[in-house]
């Protein structure tokens, strides 16, 4: 009589298990990470991405890209691409340029230590900072983005420079 009995229970409990299961066959399957296939993204005439935050600037005959933050300061940046500016020595350490009209601050986080690389607004003054030399903490500070690699070297030159700006 228990073997009768035991039979449906047992049946009952595997099939409480199975429908509580994600997996169509019952057994937990692994996750597996699929691969990114580099190249062609299905862009077929290589437009720039409307959300893409990567820049290219141009600087006489060299072209560095730089990878932008994703803040509301850097996305109004973004959208007035492509621009031409001059960029003006600033202290010996950064290149800078005023937007026109300023660029929006609100909501973006304020506060930053620029290292060599660096692309920040100072909001203050508004002007855009491109740092080729290291600069102390300032809470004025809103982080756009960073010169990929060693990009930054074309900045590093005496005088203005003149520079275009284009999304990648």
């Amino acid at each position: 009589m228990k073997k009768l009995f035991l039979f449906p229970v047992m049946l009952l409990f595997a099939l409480t298990i199975t429908a509580c299961s994600n997996s169509p066959n019952g057994f937990e399957e692994p996750e597996t990470e699929q691969p990114e296939t580099p190249g062609n993204d299905g862009d077929e005439d290589n437009k720039p991405e409307e959300n893409s935050m990567k820049i290219k600037i141009t600087v006489g005959n060299r072209e560095v890209t730089a990878t932008m933050k994703d803040n509301a300061t850097a996305r109004d940046f973004l959208s007035r691409l492509p621009i031409e500016v001059t960029m003006n020595d600033y202290a010996g350490a950064e290149k800078i340029f005023y937007p026109e009209p300023a660029f929006s601050t609100e909501g973006a986080p304020k506060g930053h230590t620029p290292s060599r690389g660096d692309i920040d607004l100072y909001a203050p003054w508004g002007n855009v900072a491109l740092f080729y030399k290291s600069g102390s903490h300032s809470s004025e500070l809103i982080h756009l983005g960073r010169i990929d690699g060693n990009g930054i070297e074309a900045f590093d030159v005496a005088g203005n420079v003149v520079v275009k700006i284009e999304r990648q």
